[in-house]
């Protein structure tokens, strides 16, 4: 299991984000962000990792990676994250070459 600490100077935010990138347990990420940034509310991680752009590059690639298991199309694919980020905050927003990427990265899409 990978280890993970604070490095000085570093936000909540980015902690997170750099936590979620090297995909560390969630247990792992909770208890550094009440021992070591004194949250102690799960509404407010849950606020703060909403924010995090590796966490939802990771939702929209597994759901993505679902819709390509399942036999589904590429359309399909590129509307659900469409939709979800017509939706999406400033945080989380994505350019159409980064859902393009994501949605190319399941595979080889059936014509």
């Amino acid at each position: 299991m990978t280890k993970i600490e604070p490095i000085d100077g570093e936000t909540p935010l980015d902690f997170v984000q750099r936590a979620d990138s090297l995909k560390i347990p969630e247990g792992m990420i909770n208890r550094i962000l009440t021992d070591h940034f004194g949250y102690a509310d799960d509404g407010e991680i849950k606020e703060l990792k909403l924010q995090s752009k590796p966490f939802w590059d990771q939702f929209y690639r597994e759901h993505v990676e679902g819709i390509f298991q399942r036999g589904g199309t590429r359309y399909a694919a590129l509307r659900f994250i469409q939709r979800k980020n017509d939706h999406a905050d400033e945080h989380r927003r994505l350019s159409e070459v980064e859902i393009e990427r994501i949605v190319d990265s399941a595979g080889e899409w059936p014509r």
